[in-house]
C-alpha cells in the first residue's frame, strides 16, 4: 500500500493476489492463442470424459478437449471485454469532454443523447443489433461499447467539470491557449486516474455481458469457444458431466474478482489522497 507517500506492491497482499491472477489470466489468453490448440476435434467415444492425463480438464458432449476450449474461450471473452471498453472510452472521453468542457447546448445535446441510450436496455439493444448485423463478435462488441458508454459520458463530463474551474486551467485559457490544447494538456492528464479506475471496475461486468450475451445465442456462435458457449454446453450436459460448468464459471468468477482488486490497487496508486488499506483491514 501508500505509506509514507510511496506505494509497495509487496506490502499489499491485495494487490500481491491481484497480481497473481492477472499474470495467470494473462498466461491463458496467451496461451490460447498461442499454443498449437483444437478446440473443435470431435471424439464422441469419450464424450463428457472427466479429467484424465491427455485431457487434464475432461470432455464436453462432444468429445472436444475442454482444456483447449476454456483457454481459447478465456481470450476470446477477454478480448471482446477490452475491445468493448475500448470503444466505450472512445465515447466517453470524446462525448463526455466536449460536453464538459463547451457547456451550453453541446453539453444539452450530449446528454440527452445518452439518456436516450442509457434508456434503452441492453437486452434490447442486443436484439436490435443481432439482427440488423447478425450474431457475431463484432455485435458482442458493439452492444456491449454503447451499453458501457452513457454512464461513462457521464463520468468523463463530471470531471471534465471539475477540472475546468481549476487554477490552472483558467490560467492557460487566460494566456490564450488554444481549446484543444488545454483539454488535451490540462484536463485529460488528471482525469486519467479516476478514469482508470472505473475502466479496471468495469472489465469484470463486461465479461460476464459477454458470456450472458453469448449464452443466449447473440455473440460467439458453435463451434468458437467462448466463456458463454461453455456455460450454455455445460448447462446442457449438467448431470453428464458436471465438471464444464464448474470449471467455466470459476474461471468467470475469478476474472470478475481479479479486476475488482485491480481497481482498488489502481485507485490506491493514483489517488494522493487515499490513505491505502490492506486486504484484511476492515472497510
Amino acid at each position: 500500500m501508500k505509506r509514507g507517500g510511496r506505494y509497495r506492491l509487496w506490502r499489499s497482499p491485495r494487490g500481491l493476489i491481484c497480481a497473481a491472477l492477472g499474470l495467470g489470466f494473462g498466461a491463458l489468453a496467451l496461451a490460447g492463442f498461442c499454443l498449437p490448440l483444437d478446440p473443435s476435434g470431435l471424439d464422441l467415444g469419450h464424450a463428457w470424459d472427466g479429467p484424465s492425463f491427455g485431457s487434464p480438464c475432461g470432455r464436453d458432449g462432444l468429445g472436444r478437449d475442454l482444456g483447449a476450449r476454456l483457454l481459447i474461450g478465456t481470450g476470446t471473452s477477454c478480448g471482446i471485454a477490452v475491445m468493448s471498453l475500448g470503444l466505450a472510452l472512445t465515447l466517453g472521453v470524446v462525448f463526455g469532454g466536449a460536453a464538459g468542457w463547451c457547456g451550453g447546448w453541446i453539453d444539452s445535446v450530449i446528454m440527452r443523447g445518452a439518456d436516450l441510450l442509457m434508456g434503452i436496455r441492453e437486452l434490447a439493444l442486443a436484439v436490435i443489433i443481432a439482427v440488423l448485423i447478425g450474431p457475431s463478435p463484432a455485435a458482442i462488441v458493439l452492444i456491449l461499447g454503447l451499453g458501457c458508454s452513457p454512464s461513462l459520458i457521464r463520468f468523463v463530463r463530471s470531471l471534465a467539470l471539475v477540472q475546468r474551474g481549476q487554477a490552472h486551467v483558467l490560467a492557460a485559457v487566460a494566456l490564450g491557449a488554444p481549446p484543444f490544447h488545454v483539454l488535451v494538456t490540462h484536463i485529460l492528464p488528471n482525469i486519467a486516474g479516476p478514469l482508470a479506475v472505473r475502466s479496471a471496475a468495469i472489465i469484470g461486468p463486461l465479461v460476464q455481458a459477454e458470456a450472458a450475451l453469448s449464452f443466449l445465442g447473440i455473440g460467439v456462435q458453435d463451434p468458437a469457444a467462448s466463456l458463454g458457449t461453455l456455460v450454455r454446453d455445460g448447462l446442457f450436459g449438467l448431470r453428464s458431466g458436471p465438471h464444464l460448468i464448474i470449471a467455466t464459471t470459476s474461471i468467470i468468477f475469478l476474472i470478475a474478482l481479479t479486476f475488482t482488486l485491480l481497481a482498488d490497487e489502481v485507485r490506491d496508486v493514483t489517488d494522493p489522497q487515499w490513505p491505502g488499506r490492506s486486504l484484511w483491514e476492515p472497510r
